[in-house]
Parts: structure tokens; sequence; C-alpha cells
């Protein structure tokens, strides 16, 4: 929640905060998902289950790069890995993929996104 001048929730006061927050949206956004714009997002939920094989890696790339490409095309997508974390339980996972991505045009180089997409037994 924001403090004393944001209102209700916290703002953004710098340019590079606001563009992880929106590339951490696109990224966890499924089609269908926003109003008006059936297509935004990466559409990754359908492919979670199945990260960590060929397919589905090149597949969540490819979807990660085509939403990248329409909607924030500033972005320039470094690496990608999926990853799943099970925490000394081997029941349970948190199934999820790391991007690496810089803004060249900031030179914000280097950032990681971390999303959890599934907690999943």
């Amino acid at each position: 929640f924001g403090s004393d001048r944001d209102g209700l929730f916290k703002m953004h006061r710098e340019l590079k905060n606001q563009i992880s927050d929106n590339f951490r949206n696109l990224v966890q956004t499924n089609h269908g998902e926003r109003v008006g714009h059936y297509d935004f997002g990466a559409n990754l939920a359908e492919l979670a289950f199945e990260l960590g094989s060929t397919d589905a890696d090149t597949a969540a790339m490819k979807r990660i790069s085509r939403a990248v490409d329409k909607y924030m095309p500033y972005i320039q997508l470094d690496s990608f890995e999926p990853f799943d974390d099970r925490k000394n339980n081997e029941h349970v996972a948190k199934i999820g993929v790391r991007i690496t991505y810089s803004v060249p045009r900031l030179a914000y180089e280097g950032k990681v996104l971390e999303v959890i997409l599934y907690a999943a037994g």
C-alpha cells in the first residue's frame, strides 16, 4: 500500500522500477486476462508443468519474446532459465522462470526477473 502522497497504492518514482514492474506483469499475464487486449501477456500458464523440457522451454521463450516485441520493444532479453524449487520437499515445487534482461537506452543492464508460475504437487 502507498504512503502519504502515493494514495492507496504505492507509486513508482523511477522509470527503471516502472519498467521492471510492467515486465513482471507482462510475463505473468495470460491471454484473455486483460480486457481489450486479448493477446496481452506471455501466456505461460499452460506450459507451467512442462517447463524443463526442450519443447516447452522453446515455446516459453518464443511466447515471452513475442510479447516483449509487441508490448515492450525497448527491453532486450538476454537469457531464459526455467526452474523448479523443491526446498526439502520432493512432492511440492515452485515452478517458474528466471529471465535476464536489459534496457539499453537507460543503461539498465543485467536485471533478473524471477516469476513463480505455479506451486505444484
